[in-house]
């Protein structure tokens, strides 16, 4: 099916492209309007028809007209005469208006108990009440107006004003909008021990966060990476500062808002893409760590000049198509230096969907969210020797049939299952294709991928790399597949699958241990074991869990264990998961802090072995899963937000 292209209805300044058609199973039709300044025609989101407070205001007004219309009246002496039903209903109709009148100008916009701190202004001049209400002059047509927040949001931000309130509201979930159901688990009222030992342990991960971004502040300023022992910098991603705007949304979330205000003004003055036009650039990371940064900072903040940056990024990133349904794995700022592209890596096409869509939603152009759901359509027709599963490179063409591969869940193919449910989630579910194509690889997941311990315990599992052909199945599992635990629990709880929940919390067992029986808490890059003579099961090392002469045993910050923990935390209550991150990250602590930032292990099983590099994901993501593990459950929740594969929460609505 090919999107149709945009169009206009006669008269009607505003646009509608209809990116699916109504029986599309690849979604609904996506309204993204754009009004122009001659024709304020409403925007009109899938959810209804959004009125502005000048257009409600208008209604009374044109009600008391009618009236008149209606029941004209004689004019004696330049007044209306009026009968007294006519009377009551515009004392009615002036109450009413008052009353909308202090709703959508509220005291303490102009004062009321906080005095001179109502007309606080931002950073860019604009007011606080403007930010929450999307009605500033920088949001875009779609910027999300925010309802009231819940008492607990009121209480824990009295005293902040401005864009710190603005913020602090927003992470917990101000304005998201959703039809499907909620997820999340109610959490019930914490005991006052419970309460101090969790925000004892909050502490201590945002004094380890800050002293990673101290640590970046002043040996990496404006560069990608720290070196964490010898100090300096790496630019390994473009040399943007993917430090920088990957952390940017957990400065937002952990309240560093100096810090982040500091990082803003850098990225308004100094961060420049066209620097090396002609460089080649890794299309896949930029897109998760920059435009998925730039995306969700602008969710939690407002702030105009990250929706800047995103729009300009993406005009770039189409550089990458050329023509062809797939994206290259590179791509230059300048479109004559873009060169023939290579075979297409099966996470790279896949995991674009969500900033892509989000970036159409926020500025109106549909371009991107066509590029991003036709590569889910041509890879909605192929079929494979295992239902649901792909191999790492995939063909640019429909209907395309794959044999005789290596399946996993793990480095080039694992964000694009991740993708599949999330972008259903981010499309409110009105795209059923996504969730069928979930679950058919969900289905084949548990059939042809797990391995059990040869020693019959039922409490783990590992994901293994099966053959498409033989189905033999290899136990290996990469770090990198652990995320799949948070997936499937996921797709659990909105699909009705009670299995595949029981699988999410055997999968993340078996990932724990990986961490807990290696001899610096912290699990490696690879984990293999010595295959068992009977079919579907391996055997695990009595001492390291995973065998280290067979294992890649080098731990690099990854986050995809704390991911999962998290989520299973946030969807069943369950304090043990709380308790693991927290043994992690005691061994985070323990092993990897240096005295510049944090480092990874050359060796898993020798304490000491330090890694000269922190790569960006550790404070866009470990740091920021292991911090969600230990605040209220009200920030970034399940519910109000969708996380990309580089954990940068899009708000839903």
């Amino acid at each position: 099916m090919e999107p149709t292209t945009p169009s206009r209805s006669p008269g009607q300044s505003s646009f509608v492209v209809d990116i699916e058609k109504a029986d599309d199973p690849y979604g609904e039709p996506v309204h993204l309007n754009s009004p122009s300044p001659a024709n304020t025609t409403p925007f009109t989101s899938p959810k209804g028809p959004f009125v502005s407070p000048a257009s409600a205001a208008a209604g009374p007004l044109i009600g008391l007209k009618n009236l008149f219309d209606r029941n004209p009246a004689t004019v004696v002496s330049g007044r209306y005469s009026i009968n007294l039903r006519q009377l009551f209903v515009l004392i009615l109709i002036l109450m009413g208006l008052t009353t909308l009148w202090f709703v959508v100008n509220p005291p303490e916009r102009f004062g009321g108990a906080e005095g001179s701190e109502s007309l606080v202004q931002s950073a860019v001049g604009v007011s606080d009440q403007d930010r929450i209400k999307g009605n500033h002059p920088h949001a875009k047509p779609n910027m999300p107006a925010v309802d009231n927040p819940s008492p607990l949001v009121l209480e824990a931000s009295h005293g902040l004003t401005g864009s710190a309130k603005f913020r602090f509201e927003r992470v917990r979930g101000k304005g998201a909008r959703t039809s499907l159901k909620k997820i999340q688990f109610q959490f019930p009222a914490e005991t006052q021990k419970a309460r101090l030992e969790r925000e004892s342990r909050l502490k201590a991960v945002r004094d380890g966060f800050e002293h990673a971004w101290k640590g970046y502040r002043t040996h990496a300023w404006g560069h990608d990476e720290v070196q964490p022992v010898a100090g300096g910098f790496r630019d390994t991603f473009n040399g943007w500062g993917a430090t920088m705007v990957d952390s940017l949304d957990t400065l937002v979330i952990m309240g560093f808002n100096d810090e982040f205000d500091e990082a803003l003004e850098w990225i308004r003055t100094k961060f420049d893409m066209t620097k090396n036009p002609t460089d080649q650039i890794q299309f896949f990371e930029t897109v998760i760590r920059y435009l998925g940064g730039f995306l969700s900072t602008y969710d939690l903040t407002g702030e105009k000049v990250l929706l800047d940056k995103a729009e300009e990024l993406g005009k770039y990133l189409l550089n990458a198509f050329q023509g062809k349904n797939f994206p290259n794995g590179r791509f230059a700022v300048q479109a004559s230096a873009n060169s023939p592209g290579y075979g297409f890596v099966l996470a790279e096409v896949g995991t674009i969907q969500l900033e892509f869509s989000r970036l159409s939603m926020l500025t109106g152009n549909p371009i991107y969210d066509t590029k991003a759901r036709k590569i889910f359509e041509v890879l909605g027709t192929a079929t494979s020797q295992l239902s649901g599963l792909f191999p790492p490179y995939v063909q640019d063409s429909e209907g395309h049939f794959y044999s005789n591969f290596k399946a996993s869940v793990g480095g080039m193919i694992d964000s694009y299952y991740e993708y599949l449910l999330k972008e259903w989630i981010l499309l409110d579910g009105k795209a059923p294709k996504f969730r069928e194509m979930f679950e058919t690889a969900a289905e084949s997941i548990k059939k042809h991928m797990v391995m059990r311990p040869e020693n019959g315990v039922q409490d783990y599992v590992i994901l293994g790399h099966v053959d498409s052909a033989s189905k033999t199945i290899e136990p290996n599992m990469e770090h990198l597949a652990c995320f799949m635990s948070g997936s499937l629990a996921m797709g659990a709880k909105y699909f009705d699958r009670p299995d595949d929940l029981v699988l999410a919390r055997q999968v993340a067992q078996g990932c724990f241990l990986g961490y807990q029986q290696a001899p610096t808490g912290l699990g490696p890059e690879s984990a293999k074991f010595v295959a068992s003579t009977q079919p579907g099961k391996f055997i695990p090392d009595a001492e390291t869990f995973f065998s280290p002469s067979l294992s890649r045993k080098d731990y690099i910050l990854r986050p995809e264990t704390i991911e999962s923990l998290w989520i299973l935390y946030r969807l069943t209550g369950e304090k043990k998961y709380q308790e693991q991150a927290w043994e992690i990250f005691q061994s985070l602590e323990k092993s990897c802090r240096t005295s510049i930032a944090y480092s990874g292990l050359l060796d898993v099983t020798t304490p000491g072995s330090h890694d000269n590099r922190m790569e960006s994901f550790f404070m866009a993501e470990t740091m920021k899963y292991m911090y969600l593990m230990f605040s209220t459950p009200d920030v970034i929740s399940l519910d109000d937000f969708v996380l990309n594969t580089e954990a940068h929460p899009i708000i839903r609505t």
